[in-house]
């Protein structure tokens, strides 16, 4: 049975209602609970990933809108402790109502909360100070509901998607599937759980998840809110308190951040006062600084938005800032958080940025053009990018790409990167293109669940262990390697289908035939007559390529 998914949670309720009226009970799945289809109807699949579905259903007898969220005991990973949010209540949790499970699944049903998503919330209001320091505060209440009960609760995925504003302006903390109730063991989390970015180190299996590990995502989220980026970035403008209050959230050993969520509300509640709190002295004196920058020609308009909260966009790379421009069509001016956030796609070769992806590819590589980038720390302030394509620079550091939630291609060629690592830190990750970029080893890209391209060549690469494991990788590019063989390649990339090994030198390639789903090999003349002999009397496609 295929969902077809829609992005509802949040949504009014009256929105929602001729969609319940048009539509029956399409719950024919003989996976899910009999009980479970007896008692409610489906109105709208929210989401589906990883053996987990949820759905916004009404209950049969009542009309009652609700949620259900339903796990695949063979699929999902790891099954949550429903009983943590039987025990919560709270106006800012949603109520559990009930569970219903058969040997197949489990679907839980909880409260529908109105309103909009933090993301959606922030993104469509021009946000002052102090009305994110007003929600922020409510959010510290949640967590310290969650935090004083009795045993503690950790919800360890604190993000904009998972918190929500009611029409009234309240919030909810929503998605308790990687809540668990605080250990006094020791040890540490064997499981990366939550969502890259907002997630502290220690769920990293660092060490032991403990309330700090909200206050991390807390402080990750007060920046996102104040700056619009995830990551740290002193390209943009921040109060000098708030920062302090955000560097000691997500300090990267628990034991110097704050202890205690109320500590870190009772700083928000000071900070606040102190930047807010206007002496009559003072008041006076900005009256009159107003009355001359009026009298100096500055419009009412103009005077509202000197006084706005808008951040400093400054590049520390003209060359992406370039590139952006390129692509937001806005070659002078002033770039807004806008224009950032529509960027999707960045095309660089060399020292020239492009807007048009087939003037790109029609670059050839050329030493002299080497590119003057050496970070990508300014994609922070691009928080929908896709993709990235860049070619021939210098030595560059590609931590700045880690932040990025919704990338999906990354295509570096011809450059020395600081490592695999910080690119296998999106984990929506689809194709890594790392072509001559002086990597070792590839195997953090094994965080990349869904990665289906990979392409490593021309790199220090001399065994598959310096892959490392892959189960979803359809196109696997090994061009310009040296191997002395690829026996089990099919036990760490079973699903290639075809790879690529123009100039390679391989001792023993007859791992190859054990790929069950291989289709294709690319190689060149004198590499031809050996690879076909391989795979004679199978249905792989042996093509010569000239390059």
């Amino acid at each position: 049975m295929i969902w077809i998914c829609r992005c509802w949670e949040g949504k009014k309720v009256s929105e929602l209602k001729q969609i319940v009226e048009d539509m029956e009970s399409v719950f024919a799945d003989s996976r899910y609970p009999e009980d479970f289809l007896a008692v409610y109807d489906q109105m709208e699949c929210l989401a589906g990933r990883m053996g987990k579905e949820t759905f916004l259903v009404r209950r049969k007898d009542s009309g009652e809108t609700r949620i259900a969220t339903c796990y695949d005991l063979q699929v999902f990973p790891f099954r949550p402790d429903f009983s943590l949010a039987a025990g919560l209540k709270h106006p800012g949790l949603p109520q559990y109502y009930e569970t219903f499970r058969n040997g197949k699944m489990i679907c839980v049903i909880r409260e529908y909360i109105e309103g909009d998503p933090l993301d959606a919330y922030v993104r469509d209001r021009q946000l002052s100070v102090p009305e994110i320091a007003a929600l922020a505060s409510k959010i510290c209440d949640i967590l310290e509901v969650l935090h004083t009960h009795e045993p503690p609760v950790i919800h360890r995925d604190i993000k904009p998607e998972n918190i929500i504003v009611r029409p009234d302006g309240s919030v909810a903390l929503i998605d308790f599937d990687l809540s668990r109730a605080v250990r006094e063991d020791t040890g540490t989390d064997t499981v990366f759980f939550g969502t890259r970015g907002y997630a502290p180190p220690e769920q990293y299996g660092f060490g032991q998840t403990d309330n700090r590990a909200d206050i991390y995502a807390f402080g990750v989220l007060l920046r996102w809110m104040l700056t619009g980026s995830e990551r740290e970035n002193r390209n943009i403008s921040m109060d000098e308190t708030l920062q302090r209050v955000i560097d000691r959230c997500t300090a990267f050993s628990p034991e110097e951040r704050y202890t205690d969520i109320r500590q870190v509300r009772q700083e928000l509640d000071r900070a606040g006062r102190r930047r807010f709190r206007i002496s009559p002295k003072r008041t006076a004196a900005m009256i009159l600084a107003g009355v001359l920058l009026l009298g100096a020609g500055f419009s009412a308009g103009r005077f509202t938005e000197w006084f706005r909260r808008t951040p400093k966009i400054v590049f520390q790379e003209p060359l992406i800032e370039q590139a952006v421009r390129m692509q937001a069509g806005k070659e002078k001016g002033t770039l807004t958080e806008e224009d950032l956030s529509a960027v999707s796609r960045i095309y660089i070769y060399g020292t020239e940025a492009f807007a048009d992806p087939d003037l790109f590819y029609a670059c050839s590589v050329d030493t002299s053009t080497e590119g003057p980038l050496r970070t990508l720390d300014d994609l922070a302030l691009l928080p929908g990018l896709e993709e990235l394509h860049i070619i021939h620079q210098g030595h560059v550091d590609v931590t700045g790409a880690a932040g990025l939630a919704g990338l999906q291609t990354v295509e570096l060629k011809h450059m020395q990167i600081s490592g695999a690592e910080p690119l296998a830190a999106v984990p929506g990750l689809r194709n890594a293109i790392l072509f001559c970029t002086g990597v070792s080893d590839v195997t953090a890209f094994e965080n990349c669940p869904w990665l289906e391209t990979l392409d490593i060549g021309l790199n220090d690469i001399t065994e598959t262990a310096q892959i490392g494991s892959h189960p979803n990788v359809r196109s696997l590019g090994l061009m310009w390697l040296k191997m002395d063989n690829v026996d089990d390649i099919a036990e760490r990339l079973p699903k290639v289908q075809a790879v690529t090994l123009q100039h390679g030198e391989f001792g023993d390639l007859s791992g190859l035939r054990k790929l069950p789903d291989l289709e294709a090999v690319y190689v060149l003349e004198e590499q031809a007559d050996e690879v076909k002999a391989l795979f004679e009397g199978t249905d792989v496609q042996v093509t010569v390529t000239e390059n």
